[in-house]
């Protein structure tokens, strides 16, 4: 019975984390599920896993747990979908000589002012930025990077507490904000440093990559829609984008270069992009796969089962090579249009009969308290078509979404959401 366990240690939520178990099952191996909180995940008991509860929030005991629930000989890879546990399964993938990251190159990816210095010290183009960890620095920053700016904190996730900035005051109470936030919806303590960056205008983008063994394939660009302004918080993904051969090559290019610098060699890569007037600029850097759903627009167009290659890069490396699309897949997500309490979503059955359409998901349950959305954590569920054009599929994706109707009560003024 060797190599015949694969651990996870936490996932993301929106249902990519979930598929990754069943794909590891469908593989031929054992799943091995470490988490915190178990509930945490909608379908978790679906997955055949062996849920193992800890604290996944140690590293010194997480590792206690694994030496002494898995026999080492039987570990074929440990691996995450959670952005905040890459650090995490990098050390243990080093303790168990197990294929994976550097720790430093984790480092590197998960705290976005040491992605900023790698980049610049490797003159890869992203905006001006500057990181402080006081409110006396403000006006400091604010001489070097000017307004608007983007102030947000350097390792959380899912555009969390990233805001749009025009004034000092803005500037001031955001970074009071999250200086004041101590720990992270993970309960892992916050790193209490905020960076505060240039505002680029351009178009949005990510970049898809797949990496082994230092060698790194591309897997597509994808449009990225963004609602909530003054926050980011991720509407919807065309894949693969519609780009010009250049533009194209431009973006590949520069995040091959962002990968280098921060030190990246095994598995996949979420790089957020904007397209500027003097090119292409490096928003941010994710060292794993895309969430969001965009994995399953790549299955859509290209037949390739991303989440599989990035499960084999941390065993005995990915499959694939080449892709090539057929026609246009998106998403957009269910997205609340007021704050209070969910009583009813209708037009569920309606849209999922709607030529074009492949899945519709609703992710909130009812009597949940929502609020327009800040972060991607306030979204309530998700709908993916797939057509022959971009355009068809941005109609159909439309008309989806607003056949989707909420029933919400509102929350009095002064009365706190759960």
């Amino acid at each position: 019975m060797s190599n015949t366990i694969v651990i996870f240690i936490e996932a993301n939520t929106t249902g990519t984390g979930m598929l990754a178990l069943k794909k590891v099952t469908a593989l031929g191996y054992q799943p091995f599920f470490f988490t915190n909180k178990p509930q945490r995940y909608r379908g978790l008991e679906e997955t055949g896993s062996r849920v193992i509860t800890c604290n996944t929030n140690d590293v010194e005991q997480l590792k206690h747990v694994v030496e002494t629930t898995v026999d080492r000989s039987h570990i074929a890879g440990i691996m995450t979908t959670s952005e905040f546990y890459l650090e995490t399964v990098a050390y243990l993938a080093s303790c168990f000589e197990l294929c994976g990251n550097s720790l430093n190159s984790m480092k590197n990816v998960r705290n976005k002012y040491f992605t900023r210095q790698q980049l610049a010290t490797s003159k890869v183009k992203q905006p001006h930025f500057y990181a402080l960890k006081h409110r006396t620095q403000i006006n400091e920053a604010l001489d070097k990077i000017g307004l608007p700016c983007i102030v947000k904190p350097v390792d959380d996730s899912g555009s969390n507490n990233v805001l749009y900035c025009e004034t000092l005051q803005q500037v001031e109470k955001q970074v009071q904000h999250i200086l004041s936030t101590t720990y992270n919806v993970r309960g892992q303590q916050n790193a209490s440093v905020v960076l505060i960056e240039q505002f680029v205008a351009g178009d949005e983008y990510s970049v898809e990559m797949l990496s082994w063994q230092g060698e790194t394939m591309v897997l597509g660009i994808t449009k990225k829609y963004v609602s909530g302004f003054p926050y980011f918080v991720e509407a919807g993904h065309q894949f693969p984008a519609t780009l010009a051969l250049e533009q194209e090559r431009h973006m590949i290019e520069t995040v091959r270069q962002a990968i280098d610098a921060v030190g990246i060699e095994n598995g996949a890569t979420h790089t957020e992009v904007k397209w500027t007037e003097e090119g292409c600029s490096i928003i941010e850097m994710n060292g794993r796969m895309a969430g969001g759903m965009i994995p399953e627009l790549i299955h859509h167009t290209t037949g390739v089962d991303v989440l599989e290659q990035q499960i084999r890069c941390f065993l005995q490396g990915p499959t694939a090579h080449a892709l090539r699309s057929n026609g246009v897949a998106g998403i957009r997500f269910i997205q609340p249009n007021q704050t209070g309490t969910l009583v009813s979503v209708k037009g569920v059955e309606a849209v999922e009969q709607m030529e074009g359409v492949k899945q519709v998901v609703v992710t909130a349950k009812l009597g949940k308290d929502i609020r327009t959305p800040q972060n991607a954590y306030d979204r309530i569920g998700y709908i993916i078509a797939h057509t022959d054009t971009a355009s068809e599929t941005t109609a159909c994706l439309e008309k989806a979404v607003n056949s989707i109707q909420m029933e919400v009560n509102p929350i009095q003024v002064g009365v706190k959401m759960k």
